[in-house]
């Protein structure tokens, strides 16, 4: 499949750094978040790491111009709706993810990946809450996203190979080193390990 536009859902401060990571490579990110202040701070910590970045030499200008323009920031739902990927980011609380897969089922179109970032929860579980369940699939990125590589892909058992090598193509994209979990095993690789 062929990303384009991509939504991160969750303005905090992991979900601010991967959609401004998303930026420096896809020219339609959104971010969104069901409060205006969340969306302020994450817009306003987004514009002081990159004027870090154009300070410390390791972007020019043009760079910075370029990302800033490709993201955009939002609480309406709407959104969802033409997007090609959406990666979750809220908080770590089974029932919030549930109801908002639940919800967000019912406004993307059939062929968007929903990713999640979860750190330990059930990809199989969380699963049952969406509709397609072949295209849901774990993407945990580690804290912080601009300075650890790794990001684990992890499938449940409904994901299919596309979802997965989708994932994985564009994660190498991003500059990033994925793994693939075939299994949803409790705490995915990194953490089982820890």
């Amino acid at each position: 499949m062929n990303i384009q536009s991509i939504v991160v859902a969750g303005a905090g401060t992991m979900g601010s750094s991967m959609a401004q990571i998303f930026a420096g490579y896809y020219d339609n990110v959104v971010i969104y978040n069901h409060r205006d202040v969340t969306l302020n701070k994450a817009k306003q910590r987004i514009q002081d790491n990159v004027q870090t970045l154009v300070q410390a030499g390791t972007m020019t200008q043009t760079q910075a111009q370029r990302l800033l323009g490709a993201l955009s920031y939002t609480t309406e739902w709407d959104c969802f709706s033409s997007c090609d990927l959406v990666v979750e980011n809220l908080a770590e609380n089974l029932p919030i993810k549930q109801a908002f897969y639940e919800k967000i089922s019912q406004v993307v179109k059939p062929s968007a990946i929903i990713a999640t970032n979860t750190s330990g929860l059930s990809i199989n579980i969380l699963a049952q809450s969406v509709r397609d369940a072949h295209r849901f699939i774990g993407m945990h990125w580690f804290n912080p996203p601009h300075l650890i590589p790794l990001i684990e892909i992890i499938k449940g058992d409904a994901t299919d190979d596309n979802t997965a090598q989708t994932i994985y193509d564009l994660s190498l994209k991003i500059n990033k080193k994925p793994v693939v979990v075939h299994r949803d095993v409790p705490g995915f690789v990194a953490n089982r390990l820890q």
